[in-house]
Order: C-alpha cells, then sequence, then structure tokens
C-alpha cells in the first residue's frame, strides 16, 4: 500500500496531515480480499464459461436447471455492462452471447477489447457473488474503459460494494475549483469523485498526500 508506482526500491514520504491509527495486514488470497490486477490471464482452448466459474460445468454441475442458471447468470451481469456496445451484430441479428460463452475457443480472451476484458474480470471476481469482498483492490481495471462504460462500471461497483473497503489505482485529471472570491484567491485543487469515489489518497513525486474530491450528484 505504501510504495509508489513503478517502483520497489524508493522510499514514501507521508504527509504530516495523515494520520496513521495503527499498522494491519492484508492476507492474500483470501475470500475477504479480492484484486483484479492489470493483467488478466486466459487459457487458450477452453470455454469462456468453465473458466469464469473455474469448472467445467458440462461435468462439474450434474443439474441441467442449475448450469442453465449458471450461465444465464454470467450473460445476465456482461449485457448489463453493456459487454457487446452494439445490439445487433453485422448481419443485425443479436449477439447471441450464451452461446459464445459456452463455445470453446482457442483465444476467445484475447479477441477482447480492453474495456470487455476488465468487464469480465469484474464479472467473473465480484458481480458473480451473492455479496462483494469486504475489501477490493482495483488496479487500473477502469483505465480501458470508453466514458460510459466507466461511468456504468462505477455505478454498479458503487451499489453492489456499498458496505465494502474499495481501494482504486486510478489516473485522474485534477480540477481547479474557486472556493474564494472572483479574483480566483483561496483555489482548491481536487479531483473528480465520477460518483464514485469518496476520498483521495495522491501520490506525486515520491510523497503521499491527501486531496480533495469535487463531489457531484450521487448516483
Amino acid at each position: 500500500v505504501l510504495m509508489g508506482c513503478g517502483t520497489n526500491k524508493k522510499s514514501i514520504d507521508i504527509a504530516s496531515s495523515i494520520n496513521i491509527v495503527s499498522e494491519g495486514v492484508i492476507t492474500m488470497p483470501s475470500s475477504d480480499v479480492v484484486e483484479i490486477s492489470q493483467n488478466f490471464y486466459w487459457p487458450l482452448h477452453t470455454k469462456p464459461i468453465d473458466w469464469i466459474y473455474q469448472k467445467h460445468l458440462s461435468t462439474d454441475i450434474e443439474d441441467d436447471d442449475q448450469r442453465e442458471q449458471m450461465v444465464s447468470k454470467v450473460e445476465k451481469e456482461l449485457r448489463s455492462l453493456h459487454f457487446h456496445n452494439a445490439a445487433l451484430d453485422v448481419n443485425g441479428t443479436e449477439y447471441l452471447l450464451k452461446e459464445e460463452l459456452l463455445e470453446e475457443k482457442e483465444d476467445w480472451f484475447g479477441d477482447l477489447s480492453g474495456g470487455q476484458k476488465s468487464k469480465v474480470e469484474l464479472v467473473r471476481k465480484v458481480l458473480l457473488h451473492d455479496e462483494c469482498p469486504q475489501v477490493l483492490l482495483i488496479d487500473e481495471t477502469f483505465a480501458p474503459l470508453d466514458p460510459d462504460s466507466k461511468m456504468l462500471v462505477m455505478g454498479k461497483l458503487k451499489r453492489f460494494c456499498s458496505n465494502s473497503i474499495v481501494l482504486v489505482i486510478y489516473h485522474a485529471d485534477v480540477k481547479v475549483e474557486n472556493l474564494g472570491d472572483d479574483k480566483g484567491e483561496d483555489e482548491d485543487i481536487c479531483v473528480p469523485s465520477s460518483n464514485f469515489f469518496d476520498d483521495n489518497l495522491h501520490i506525486e513525486n515520491g510523497a503521499f498526500s491527501l486531496r480533495a474530491v469535487c463531489m457531484e450528484n450521487p448516483f
């Protein structure tokens, strides 16, 4: 947690305004802590649905109704995130996402866009479960998403993970707000909350500092 991007040797200066109450320990892997990293692994020659659930549904799940429900849940979650931007394919017919998930592919994940890969991992590691993990670590997963998809994903995570701690590595544009008079005095630098972030721990030039969040209308 206390380490700058792209380095594991340089020390980090913590601003005096940041009060560290006590030291803590994060143990991984753990069912209480889930990480979505920058680099996704996806095996070749596999059915997408099998990798998403980490089991061979055709052999491990004997009940046909249960198997159908599991596939439908993945399809529903992916569609809710606009997995396919267009509702229709080039032939004018609706994407057959369920069939796509059940078909063995040589490199299905490799053919996806960066945004689609992020959505698959969010569904696989978070949204398929009954509840959000107690701690969710997101390492630049929002970066490849287009603006509309980013807002859609953030909104869904905000609702689903409302009782969890969500830590996000995120590169955001700063915003200067005039909190004083018309002469521009008392200006404050903040980062847009995107209706998602509550706090911002800013890292710059090897130093941690707390930076304000520009609040917007909630979801």
